[in-house]
């Protein structure tokens, strides 16, 4: 007996080896197969068909439209990111949205609703509300009808919609109305933050046949949040915004506000936009040979000032380069110097900050990904490492 079982130790000590060889090459082959610009653009592409799936309108049929923001902008609102091993996020921010009203008599009433602006295909009656009900059903027809065309995810990992976020920024719409000169406000009922999710396993086997519609909705795990503040998440978003204003002349400054949610089966996440400036004055794209917003280059290269133009391009070029690379600084320093005191995370969670660049730039990214494990934040916090250890354990990833 002995005999047998050290036979069979030695054959396993014999495998074990050549097992471990496999698992680590299939693992490093799907590394450096892994195409960070492919993935990039299936997230844009969910991105547009997402800003779409929940465009809206006013209830009102007489209603004119003066100017609604984070329900009907479209892609601008959505936001996707891709993080390895859980998978893609994609959030739908809404903010603040103004509708105005009018009706020729006090007897008409306005109605403060809104409603989706296309049709799904998944219900005969195509004035569908938002509500909660509604957002859950649309995140999942989205699920099923687009997400199994994302590549390159591992079938353990997740594709998941979230509408809404926590942010101190977001509020009700406001719809004012007007009836025989009278000015009436109202305030739509302020929906939770909701998500969905589902794993690519789930996505792969409903598009092979191997379960049915019914069967995969019941895959899809929903869930709504009511507003609960988190204060911590607050205090670290207002950190963002405070560092993020108070820049040089020639920066990349915040754009806009900063929003944050917490997820239960991840962490929390901080989403911003970022734009060059100098001098209080905005630049936006930034091409090979253009500058727009900056300098307006002849349409003849042999002008007399073409060399002049080429040489303010060069400089202009380099000061956005350099004041990108302060900004990659300067996240990482904020997420080591201050995320220590997000205690909503837990160790073995994450706190991701999306930067998105606003404009187009040469040789720079449209969004960058700064991701850490508190584990890291919380070894700083006992001096187990030190503050340029935990430094590059950030993760920055460039789209």
């Amino acid at each position: 007996m002995e005999i047998k079982q050290g036979k069979t130790m030695k054959r396993i000590q014999q495998i074990l080896p050549a097992l471990l060889i496999i698992l680590l090459t299939s693992s490093l082959g799907w590394a450096q197969n892994f195409d960070a610009n492919r993935m990039n653009r299936d997230i844009k592409i969910m991105e547009n068909i997402l800003g779409e799936m929940f465009k809206t309108y006013s209830g009102n049929t007489s209603s004119e439209r003066v100017f609604i923001s984070g329900l009907s902008d479209g892609s601008r609102n959505v936001r996707g990111t891709y993080l390895p091993g859980y998978g893609i996020i994609f959030n739908v921010q809404t903010g603040s949205s103004f509708v105005y009203t009018s009706s020729s008599s006090d007897n008409e009433s306005s109605s403060n609703s809104f409603y989706y602006s296309y049709s799904t295909g998944s219900s005969s009656d195509d004035d569908v509300k938002v509500d909660e009900e509604s957002v859950k059903d649309r995140i999942t027809e989205f699920l099923k009808d687009y997400a199994s065309t994302i590549g390159q995810l591992k079938p353990t990992e997740n594709v998941m919609v979230i509408y809404g976020s926590n942010s101190r920024h977001s509020f009700p719409a406001l719809v004012y109305t007007s009836s025989n000169g009278k000015i009436d406000r109202k305030e739509t009922e302020k929906l939770p933050v909701i998500s969905g999710s589902v794993t690519k396993k789930d996505l792969d086997d409903y598009r092979s046949g191997k379960i049915n519609e019914s069967a995969f909705a019941s895959k899809v795990k929903t869930a709504s949040t009511k507003d609960k503040e988190y204060l911590d998440l607050k205090v670290m978003g207002n950190i963002f915004e405070t560092a993020l204003k108070e820049q040089d002349a020639e920066s990349f400054r915040l754009s806009g506000n900063v929003n944050y949610l917490m997820l239960d089966n991840f962490g929390a996440i901080f989403n911003l936009d970022a734009s060059y400036r100098t001098n209080n004055r905005l630049f936006g794209n930034v091409t090979g040979i253009t500058v727009t917003g900056a300098y307006i280059r002849s349409s003849s290269r042999d002008a007399p000032d073409a060399k002049e133009q080429d040489e303010k391009e060069a400089e202009f070029l380099a000061s956005v380069n350099e004041a990108y690379s302060l900004l990659k600084r300067n996240i990482k320093e904020y997420l080591v110097d201050y995320g220590r005191t997000v205690n909503s995370v837990k160790p073995d969670q994450y706190i991701l900050t999306t930067v998105n660049v606003r404009g187009r730039y040469k040789d720079i990214p449209e969004r960058i990904d700064f991701q850490l494990k508190k584990a890291v934040l919380d070894q700083l916090d006992k001096g187990s490492i030190s503050r340029e250890e935990a430094l590059k354990q950030v993760v920055v990833t460039e789209y």
